[in-house]
């Protein structure tokens, strides 16, 4: 992604202003090409300190944009990105509060947002990174499995409009996912199981997904390009990858 340089401050009226970091508006992103080592980088930045309490950690993210993408969850960027970082509210964490990083950090998150719905709707559907048992998790706090299917329920909670509506294969493999959530397991051997069964409740949910748009469609709609100065019109495009 290209990124058109701008200062961090503006001068307005004899006054300094801050940069405003804004969500960005993914229907204006091209694609973003994401790879094994580029989940590594984002599992690694995870893991460093300095983050919110309550940050995602790689698994609960994957399988927090999992749902976004399956269900589908009705929201625009502005309204689950925070989660990620662990902030309620639209507020940047200080981790990532330059342009910069900001950027960055995005680039990241939307090319796995790209590439989970590569894989989600290939035929048969890919396994993910974590459920296909070949990413790092360093970033981790407990079990794999467990952080995944958290991430997915966490998503579903935010917005589970029509979970009454769908079928009883659909709301059998919800069950299956909050089943593992409360899973704590310090045994890897166990995460081949669960992340088929995983796998399993995901092909169901996305086979019977209601709407008729693409994949992703409902998690996009956002206004505003990524940043932008208090008070002007002046707009930075997302950053270009490292």
């Amino acid at each position: 992604m290209t990124m058109k340089r701008q200062s961090s401050h503006k001068l307005r009226r004899g006054r300094v202003e801050p940069i405003v970091l804004l969500p960005p508006n993914l229907q204006t992103v091209g694609a973003v090409p994401f790879s094994a080592q580029d989940f590594a980088r984002l599992d690694a930045w995870l893991a460093e300190k300095g983050w919110p309490a309550d940050r995602m950690d790689a698994a609960m993210l994957e399988g927090y944009l999992v749902a976004l993408l399956a269900w589908p969850i009705e929201l625009p960027p502005g309204a689950w990105l925070p989660s990620v970082w662990g902030i309620r509210g639209w507020k940047v964490a200080a981790k990532i509060a330059t342009p910069d990083a900001y950027a960055a950090f995005l680039a990241l998150v939307v090319g796995l947002f790209q590439e989970l719905e590569r894989r989600l709707t290939t035929s048969p559907p890919g396994r993910t990174f974590v459920l296909g048992r070949d990413a790092p998790y360093a970033s981790g706090r407990y079990f794999a499995g467990a952080a995944w299917a958290t991430g997915f329920m966490t998503a579903l909670h935010q917005n589970s409009t029509g979970l009454r509506s769908r079928s009883a294969a659909v709301v059998a493999a919800v069950e299956d996912i909050a089943h593992f959530a409360s899973l704590r397991s310090n045994e890897s051997s166990d995460l081949p199981t669960v992340a088929t069964a995983l796998s399993l409740a995901v092909m169901t949910i996305v086979t019977e997904r209601p709407s008729r748009r693409p994949l992703g469609r409902g998690a996009l709609n956002d206004p505003a390009p990524a940043i932008r100065a208090t008070g002007t019109s002046g707009i930075a495009h997302m950053a270009a990858r490292s």
